[in-house]
């Protein structure tokens, strides 16, 4: 097909010069310019912009240039695989994470300047799905004698378990739900993370020789006291699993409103099969528009059964619904409220534009908020057969059953052993905290690629994995 005229007639590069400027305004220029030609760039020693957005520290440009065949394969490697051990160094899931990264690294390419940039996650996506087809693995290290306990087996916990067991250290990974995957598999709907591919992913990691220890909440079903007596070094990747509430009192005690976390972890389980009719999601981020889509596609029945509400569903974790129901499903009126215009939202652009496809109604540049003296079912709307989703962000659980409260009992077990923590956006973010042991997970970033980008941090303090934590002065605690 011939190229558009438009197209031709477009600046697709830089110019060192406009039209006209040909001559020296200056003798003096030109005689002392003469050591130096536009023609031949300078190299400085710097981190490709792409590389140095991406939040998991992949060699982006490394495995760029192996597809494009700049880089040569070793001798009986093809550049497929080759591509994707490159990849891997950083990021163990590239099939997931070409899928659902919001992708800073294209924000940050260079090509965007000339044209648009690099399709970067359309290659990474590639990479992962052809490294699920043609079956590569990963090789562990050589054995070191030395055992890691990662609590959580979510993206944060797989990544470390993933980079420990390169280095030779055997590794137990304890998740309390009975699958790995943490929010990639309960955060984030099907229709954006293919499960059979997630679990080849995670299964690649476990074959590593990652022994399972599922269904195991620590501080319940296993104490603290005795994973510290039987590892050298924990690593807490706890991830973001409690979704933040309104700054509103009495929210809580509202009770069709619930927060967009435990909505999505509802509906992954496979317990939720219709919402309500009418649905108001407040947020403006990724996890907003994944709420939003999956109310819209699940849509909700005319004359339910007062005990199929969807958010008693949501609440109870032992409460589903009947498949049959789903027959009788009808379109859902669902509106998304965001704080920021439409081009300023957190979630991605073609995010927002796919859920405005599909029938949500976004009021942008609001809060729904109404005079103190209303309920909060009335600040938000006349919600009364509707269902009020609140998606403003999450935050880790670090209770795990160590200490006083839900959310500063591991806190506080740390603090009391010497041990400093940095505050952060919500609770702790990646940081190390003792020798032999560690805080990861990101919490309060609350993106897959954050939460990936803690299993190369893990050689901060693997040096120190023959120290043991200084001992609690208070004594022992349940």
């Amino acid at each position: 097909m011939a190229t558009p005229t438009e197209t031709m007639k477009s600046n697709l590069n830089f110019r060192r010069y406009e039209d006209g400027e040909n001559e020296w305004d200056d003798w003096s220029e030109k005689i002392f310019a003469q050591d130096s030609s536009h023609k031949c760039p300078t190299y400085i020693h710097k981190t490709p912009p792409c590389q140095g957005s991406c939040p998991s520290g992949e060699d982006i440009r490394g495995w760029l240039a192996i597809g494009r065949g700049q880089e040569k394969p070793p001798e009986g490697v093809d550049w497929q695989e080759y591509m994707f051990r490159r990849s891997t160094d950083a990021n163990p899931f590239p099939a997931m994470m070409g899928r659902v990264c919001p992708a800073p690294c294209q924000d940050g390419c260079n090509r965007n300047d000339v044209d648009d940039f690099v399709g970067i996650n359309a290659v990474e996506q590639f990479i992962g799905d052809n490294a699920i087809a043609k079956g590569y693995k990963f090789e562990a290290g050589a054995d070191t004698g030395k055992k890691v306990a990662v609590i959580g087996g979510g993206p944060a916990g797989m990544a470390a378990a993933y980079q420990l067991r390169r280095k030779g250290h055997a590794v137990t990974l304890f998740e309390e739900n009975a699958e790995l995957g943490g929010m990639m598999r309960y955060g984030i709907p099907e229709y954006r993370i293919p499960r059979d591919k997630l679990n080849m992913e995670l299964q690649r990691i476990v074959d590593m020789g990652v022994e399972l220890r599922l269904k195991t909440r620590v501080g319940r079903e296993v104490s603290i006291q005795q994973v510290e007596k039987d590892f050298d070094a924990i690593l807490w990747a706890l991830g973001c699993q409690s979704g933040r509430g309104l700054p509103v009192d009495g929210w809580e005690g509202t009770p069709n409103c619930v927060s967009g976390v435990a909505f999505l972890k509802a509906f992954n389980e496979g317990r939720m099969k219709v919402t309500a009719d009418k649905v108001i999601c407040i947020g403006g981020g990724d996890t907003s528009i994944d709420v939003v889509s999956v109310a819209r596609r699940l849509g909700h029945v005319k004359h339910e059964n007062p005990t199929d509400r969807p958010e008693l569903v949501v609440r109870d974790g032992y409460v589903a619904h009947d498949t049959a129901i789903t027959a009788a499903a009808q379109g859902s009126d669902v509106t998304l409220t965001s704080l920021f215009v439409k081009d300023k939202m957190m979630a991605a652009e073609h995010e927002v534009s796919d859920a405005l496809t599909e029938g949500v109604t976004i009021l942008d540049g609001v809060m729904p908020l109404l005079p103190d003296d209303q309920s909060l079912v009335a600040r938000v709307g006349l919600m009364t057969s509707g269902i009020v989703l609140i998606a403003v962000g999450s935050s880790a659980y670090i209770g795990a059953g160590l200490g006083p409260g839900p959310r500063d009992g591991l806190m506080t077990r740390l603090v009391r052993r010497g041990i400093s923590i940095r505050a952060a956006r919500t609770i702790i973010e990646v940081t190390v905290v003792a020798a032999g042991l560690a805080l990861g997970g990101r919490a309060g970033v609350g993106t897959v690629a954050f939460t990936v980008g803690i299993g190369p941090l893990v050689h901060v303090f693997l040096p120190r994995l023959t120290m043991r934590l200084p001992p609690d002065p208070t004594g022992p605690h349940p």
